[in-house]
């Protein structure tokens, strides 16, 4: 999105939210442990409406997909109608932070395992597999997958392990453990190499 789009500060993401959500259950967690049941409710209400509020706003339900959105109007639009809907890994962080719900959490694995989409040989790459030489589906004109790039395809291994973890937390064990095996063999083949 930041190279075609616009700046990231003119938006709000699924990935950076989702990471406030899981510090808020976490301060809500160790207050709890500490004795302070008033900051550990206050921290509890806040993870629970800002995953209301990704669920609304950067919920598409026409793609099943969660997005960036235009931090003026909460569209999927900047300066162009719905360019903001670009398919990246941060659209399945929410997995990880717990937000969305069962059938919402079925559509995003169910776009996991699409290999031509996002179930790559070794992980989830940064950006879907369906843009390659197809910048047409992606709303701009240059967006396009790389799998040897910097972000725009590459697999990043801190970022499948959060997913790892939200699948799991899902009741998703087969599908963590696939994915886990195919980012460690790909690891392990360049260590050894």
């Amino acid at each position: 999105v930041w190279d075609n789009v616009g700046w990231p500060s003119n938006f709000e993401g699924p990935d950076v939210n989702s990471m406030l959500v899981n510090e808020a259950k976490s301060l809500a967690e160790m207050a709890r442990i500490l004795g302070f049941s008033q900051e550990s409710k206050k921290w509890q209400e806040d993870a629970v409406q800002r995953s209301a509020n990704i669920n609304k706003i950067m919920w598409d339900a026409e793609t099943r997909f969660y997005y960036n959105v235009n931090k003026k109007d909460q569209s999927f639009g900047f300066n162009a109608s719905n360019n903001l809907k670009i398919k990246e890994i941060i659209g399945f962080l929410p997995l990880w932070a717990g937000v969305p719900d069962a059938a919402k959490a079925g559509s995003l694995v169910e776009k996991l395992l699409d290999p031509a989409e996002f179930w790559r040989p070794y992980g989830i790459p940064s950006l879907t597999a369906a843009y390659a030489g197809n910048p047409g589906q992606t709303n701009t004109s240059v967006c396009l997958y790389n799998p040897i790039g910097y972000w725009n395809g590459p697999v990043w291994v801190q970022w499948n392990y959060l997913l790892y973890r939200g699948l799991r937390d899902y009741g998703y064990r087969g599908v963590a453990d696939q994915l886990s095996s195919r980012v460690l063999e790909n690891m392990i083949h360049h260590l050894k190499k």
